[in-house]
């Protein structure tokens, strides 16, 4: 059981993730869930093995996962936010994963009492891992197999200060892009990954990511966010904290809004910016369907 956040322990857990799901990355076996989203062996046998060193609820110690938080009753949920809570993803990103292209990653991130602390995230054909330690950032590109891959390339990071006026591109939700416009002059791209999109707007390729996702997308990337001082805040300009609470997430089980974030969130390394991708977008909602 691992009860506390140790920045080289969690680390070695998400090296031990990716190097599994790089075995299966190819030949994923598909499996497509009640909610028509996809699964596969890899996502089901991360999470079995980061289950063994997070779930242990009769010593206070909680796992909320993608792959297995349906099966726990309301209130096991309701113990975990009232003391330690591991928040894993073990794909983020699975369509891409499964069909074979390179914007998946697995996430870790770790909360007490309700608030997210920490988070770690790899992304593992891209070599590359961002994880928080006690307000700091660490930063990794590994080089190499991925069996040689080592906790002690972790260096601290911190990001270039960058002009929120500055040319670049934008990484905008699947809702976004099914259902809504973004009107800037960006260039967009929907990637699929929230954590994919969130490193990739840490290390400056995306000015700013525009997601609708569960806690356990983006658990991880908050931890890391915030130690990073970069802007997160709702459509209606309310800022994102590190909180779960019915303020930020639907704690509500009994519908399919269940861990979803309140809103769409807009993240980005300035409050100008972010306030710049809140006024160009607009999310339409999907026209009912009738049986």
């Amino acid at each position: 059981m691992i009860g506390t956040w140790n920045r080289d322990v969690v680390a070695e857990l998400l090296l031990e993730a990716g190097r599994k799901a790089l075995t299966y990355f190819g030949d994923a076996g598909i499996t497509v869930k009640a909610d028509k989203s996809l699964v596969t062996e890899a996502d089901k046998a991360i999470e079995r093995d980061l289950a063994r060193h997070f779930d242990h609820p009769d010593q206070g110690v909680y796992l909320l996962g993608e792959e297995t938080f349906e099966t726990y009753p309301q209130q096991y949920f309701e113990a975990a936010l009232e003391k330690i809570t591991w928040i894993v993803d073990p794909i983020d990103g699975t369509s891409s994963f499964a069909f074979g292209l390179p914007t998946w990653g697995v996430s870790i991130g770790y909360s007490e009492g309700g608030t997210i602390r920490e988070g770690g995230i790899l992304i593992p054909v891209f070599k590359e891992m961002m994880i928080t330690d006690r307000g700091s950032v660490y930063h990794a590109r590994f080089s190499g197999p991925p069996e040689t891959w080592s906790t002690t390339s972790l260096q601290r990071f911190a990001p270039e200060p960058q002009d929120p006026k500055r040319l670049g591109l934008v990484s905008i939700s699947q809702e976004v892009a099914k259902h809504g416009l973004y009107r800037g002059p960006q260039s967009v791209q929907a990637t699929g990954s929230c954590v994919y999109s969130c490193v990739r707007v840490m290390r400056g390729s995306f000015l700013g990511h525009i997601g609708h996702v569960k806690l356990w997308d983006i658990a991880a990337a908050i931890a890391l966010f915030d130690a990073l001082g970069f802007t997160m805040k709702f459509s209606d300009g309310r800022a994102i904290g590190c909180e779960i609470n019915a303020r930020n997430y639907s704690l509500d089980n009994k519908t399919g809004t269940h861990w979803k974030m309140a809103d769409h969130c807009f993240i980005a390394d300035s409050e100008q910016l972010c306030d710049y991708l809140i006024s160009r977008t607009e999310v339409i909602p999907p026209a009912p369907t009738h049986g």
